[in-house]
C-alpha cells in the first residue's frame, strides 16, 4: 500500500517511529492494524482513564505542595522562637 503525506507529517512519523525503535513503515503498519482491530478505541479509553488519573495526581501534588509550604513556615517560626528563647 502506498500513500503520500507532506514532509512535515512524514517527519512527525519518523520521529515517533524512532522513539519507538521502529521504521516508519513498521509504525504505520502497526497503527493501521491497531485501528482496524478496534484496539484503537480500547487504547483511547485507557488513555482517557490515565489522563484523568494524571489530572487527579497533579491536583494532589499541588495540594501537598501547599501543605509542605505551610509546614516549612511553621518550622521556620518554631526555629526562630527557639533561637530567640534560648
Amino acid at each position: 500500500m502506498k500513500f503520500y503525506i507532506d514532509d512535515e507529517r512524514y517527519e512527525q512519523l519518523r520521529r515517533l517511529a524512532e522513539e519507538r525503535g521502529l521504521t516508519v513503515p513498521a509504525l504505520v503498519r502497526s497503527l493501521v492494524l491497531r485501528a482496524l482491530s478496534g484496539e484503537e478505541r480500547e487504547l483511547e479509553e485507557v488513555v482517557g482513564r490515565l489522563e484523568e488519573r494524571v489530572a487527579q495526581l497533579t491536583r494532589e501534588v499541588g495540594r501537598l505542595g501547599v501543605e509542605l509550604a505551610l509546614l516549612a513556615k511553621r518550622v521556620e517560626k518554631l526555629e526562630r522562637e527557639r533561637r530567640g528563647g534560648a
